[in-house]
């Protein structure tokens, strides 16, 4: 009885916990936009980047103090076997081997090491045997696989034009190809409505943002055709409500 007491604190104590970071991360993101809205000239990406950052205090600071007891394990216990993605892979919708040379020894040997570093290590333990407590390396490559994604597609919204967007979709409903002097359409647009952003920014440099990011191919016959990670893009931002036409350029 006593056993059984102490678990339901324990749910009640962690629903608690998690109750109050949803909590502090609203005040953080809804207080935190409207103070930083303020400032004079302050582009959006900007906004989002320091809240997302001062989200990540909030996690660090609120997770530290949690405390998850180790599930015993015996030799009768089976580990359960790795549930698949939803989701084919990319190299199986192109039936090809997955292209993996990630050198992890190096990696570490330059990466940056921090306090947060170790911090976010060991919330990710803990996340992990919370949620997936029978498949840990599940639940990391899962973690992994969606961030690092985001990562990627939010880096690329910061950064394209809107010309470039409206032609990426453009391109994509025309069945994902496009002859370059269409493309080019798109690019002479932008330099009548945001003359300063295209002084010194040429229509080669323009399109080599596109191909150099992997969002589409350039043909020899100077035909244009979408990639998987262009489509992916476009399918992220409708997912997250984000217009091109909320941006410049």
């Amino acid at each position: 009885m006593a056993g059984w007491i102490k678990t339901q604190y324990d749910d009640i104590k962690g629903n608690a916990k998690w109750a109050l970071l949803a909590a502090l991360w609203w005040l953080v993101v809804t207080f935190g936009k409207k103070m930083l809205q303020q400032i004079p000239n302050i582009p959006g990406w900007l906004i989002w980047a320091i809240l997302s950052l001062l989200s990540l205090v909030v996690f660090v600071w609120l997770a530290k103090s949690a405390r998850v007891s180790r599930v015993s394990t015996s030799s009768s216990l089976q580990i359960a076997p790795q549930r698949p993605s939803a989701f084919p892979s990319l190299s199986a919708l192109q039936g090809q081997p997955p292209q993996v040379s990630f050198d992890a020894r190096e990696h570490f040997r330059l990466a940056y090491y921090s306090p947060l570093t170790a911090e976010i290590e060991n919330n990710i333990k803990i996340a992990a045997e919370q949620n997936q407590p029978d498949d840990h390396e599940a639940f990391y490559a899962r973690f992994i696989g969606v961030g690092l994604l985001a990562y990627l597609h939010d880096t690329t919204w910061w950064v394209i034009f809107k010309s470039q967007l409206l032609m990426l979709t453009e391109l994509n409903r025309r069945n994902g190809v496009m002859a370059l002097s269409d493309a080019r359409a798109y690019y002479d647009r932008a330099v009548v409505d945001y003359p300063h952003i295209y002084t010194d920014y040429s229509f080669d440099q323009w399109l080599t943002y596109m191909t150099s990011q992997q969002l589409i191919i350039r043909h020899p016959t100077d035909m244009l055709e979408v990639t998987h990670r262009g489509r992916d893009l476009l399918r992220y931002l409708a997912h997250w409500g984000r217009d091109a036409n909320a941006k410049a350029g």
